[in-house]
């Protein structure tokens, strides 16, 4: 919470002290005077005129006077500290004392250790106090007052205004400062009190339940990120579009399936455990630009045995006519449609696959309607899609925001571009591969060059 220019706060609470003290003035020497246009003068209470106050009785009214003050100053403290403690939210602490800075941290921190002492102990502590207070004041002022409704009127007019309106006001706005530097005070209090205050507490604790703050549902977690977008106090504290959609994407990829992200099988493209990988056949993997590719059982296209990796065709010369199945092909596991997205990334974290089968039937050689691979789930996990400089298609149906203008490729949805180049493994497939190994960057670039020298072979 910033204060911005606001006043110290005992600079502020001086200035409240001195207006409070002289509006009581007033308050009072209007009741006063008022008394000697009653039909009974007051100071017929004390059974003396006016003229004829000793002064020692004049001093003792004095006393009380002060006494009254100070009543009602106790009395606008306690009410303020009911709003300033109990206006806090639990897990809101923990967030300010885990990861605040400076003061607020500090405050955070006190308020945090008074009320894990217990909410409700805190609570009735304070309305018990305020009830003290409130109930001693009008017996104060019918001794300096006389009794009679000027007291009563009195009191009332007191508690209203410095004892409710104005310090609720100020707690409201410097409630985290306030109750912070007076935690010292109302542990004091609480302990105090003890005997009464506890047993109390305790009983709200069992018929109420602890108060554990407030916990925000998925969709109130994204509702909070998106007003934070628009509500911060300023630009550098602001969550911006990118962030809330990687958030919003983020806390919805448990409830999102993999059969919602899978590419269908119809679109996916597979060669059969048969398929000679001559020069034709070199030049078509090239071009599809794909690292990895399903391979089914010869006239089954829905009975996968594994996929081919497109890196260890490197080394491969296409004037030797292998068949596919004379290749070590990797594993290719296969899931339902209805798992979970994050299930599927806890899966591609162990680095046993980067693609799966999608699948009605997985335990069976049948119902495969689909495929999802890494690249897929991180499109989620970030909410937008990833293009690099050698795919071959883009989706239209989702635009990459540019923090610059940049040039903007304009080619239907899958649809191959034929310029006489070749297509060579993408930065991020190679990546992938490597599980993140930066270390190996220098032989991705060996990679593909490798490739693209294998492929100007071939055309040539």
């Amino acid at each position: 919470m910033s204060f911005g220019h606001s006043m110290p706060f005992g600079h502020t609470n001086q200035i409240h002290s001195r207006s409070s003290i002289g509006l009581l003035k007033i308050i009072l020497f209007v009741f006063a005077q008022a008394s000697h246009a009653l039909v009974i003068p007051l100071t017929q209470y004390f059974g003396l005129e006016n003229d004829d106050v000793p002064a020692e009785e004049e001093l003792s009214i004095w006393i009380y006077l002060a006494i009254a003050a100070t009543l009602v100053l106790a009395g606008g403290a306690f009410a303020g500290l009911t709003i300033a403690l109990m206006g806090q939210d639990g897990v809101y602490l923990q967030v300010i004392a885990t990861s605040g800075e400076g003061t607020q941290q500090r405050h955070a921190k006190s308020v945090h250790n008074l009320l894990q002492k217990g909410k409700h102990w805190v609570l009735v502590t304070l309305l018990l106090s305020n009830v003290i207070v409130n109930e001693t004041l009008p017996i104060v002022l019918d001794r300096s007052l006389g009794g009679g409704w000027p007291a009563v009127l009195g009191s009332t007019v007191l508690i209203v205004i410095f004892g409710e309106v104005i310090p609720q006001s100020v707690c409201v706005r410097y409630g985290l400062s306030i109750g912070a530097f007076m935690a010292p005070c109302v542990l004091t209090l609480m302990w105090v009190l003890a005997p009464i205050a506890w047993p109390i507490a305790k009983f709200l604790d069992i018929l109420l339940g602890k108060d554990h703050g407030t916990v925000y549902k998925k969709s109130g977690l994204k509702t909070l990120v998106r007003l934070h977008k628009t509500l911060g106090s300023s630009p550098t504290e602001r969550l911006n579009q990118d962030e809330v959609t990687i958030i919003s994407a983020v806390l919805d990829l448990k409830e999102k399936a993999v059969g919602d992200i899978m590419t269908p099988i119809d679109n996916v493209f597979t060669m059969s455990e048969d398929t000679v990988l001559n020069e034709e056949t070199m030049n078509t993997i090239l071009s599809a630009g794909y690292s990895r590719i399903p391979i089914h059982k010869q006239g089954n296209p829905n009975y996968f045995i594994g996929m081919l990796l497109v890196k260890i065709l490197i080394t491969y010369d296409p004037e030797d006519c292998k068949r596919v199945s004379e290749f070590a092909l990797a594993s290719l596991p296969a899931t339902r449609p209805e798992t979970s997205c994050l299930d599927i990334v806890n899966f591609f974290q162990e680095g046993k696959s980067h693609m799966v089968l999608v699948s009605e039937n997985p335990a069976e050689n049948y119902g495969v309607i689909g495929v999802v691979t890494l690249e897929d789930v991180i499109e989620e996990l970030i909410g937008e899609e990833i293009i690099d400089e050698s795919d071959v298609y883009i989706d239209v149906h989702k635009a990459i925001r540019r923090l610059a203008p940049a040039p903007k490729a304009r080619t239907q949805k899958r649809h191959v571009i034929n310029t006489g180049e070749v297509a060579t493994q993408t930065i991020q497939e190679v990546f992938l591969d490597n599980k993140g190994d930066l270390s190996k960057s220098k032989n991705d670039t060996m990679i593909n060059e490798n490739i693209a020298a294998t492929a100007a072979s071939t055309t040539t």
